[in-house]
């Protein structure tokens, strides 16, 4: 038997879903800081900034540096995280990017499991800045 009456109802014509949205660490204040602050990368740069911030205030400086490679500027296709020279972390861009749609320090949080589980060297104030003025250096 035909069950032509429910096949009526049903609106086939507008069939979309709602987009997952980002959980933002760094949010935007305006229609410009929201262009800009809006992707995968910066949020992930951000956190591994806020990471090392963090280190610094809790006396176990650590310099840390984020590379992504592939995919577009903005969404990378995978990323590797160096702390004080040495590869800590490395996942894929859709790893990064599901963290943030499950809470905003959710990669924060990795990043920091995974500088505390490689068991670094612990460095002095001078040696931190050293280390950073090598980073700044070899960024030029």
């Amino acid at each position: 038997m035909d069950d032509f009456s429910v096949r009526d109802e049903r609106d086939f014509h507008n069939l979309t879903t709602r987009p997952k949205r980002m959980h933002l660490l760094d949010e935007p204040n305006g229609y410009a800081s929201a262009l800009a602050k809006n992707n995968l990368a910066y949020q992930m740069q951000y956190s591994v900034e806020k990471l090392e911030e963090e280190l610094v205030a809790q006396g176990a400086p650590h310099v840390l540096q984020l590379s992504l490679a592939g995919g577009s500027a903005n969404t990378p296709a995978s990323w590797t995280l160096h702390a004080d020279g040495e590869t800590v972390a490395h996942g894929s861009g859709e790893f990064a990017r599901e963290c943030f749609f499950r809470d905003a320090t959710a990669f924060l949080d990795v990043c920091r499991e995974a500088v505390l589980a490689a068991d670094l060297a612990e460095w002095d104030s001078r040696e931190y800045r050293l280390l950073s003025a090598a980073r700044r250096i070899a960024a030029v």
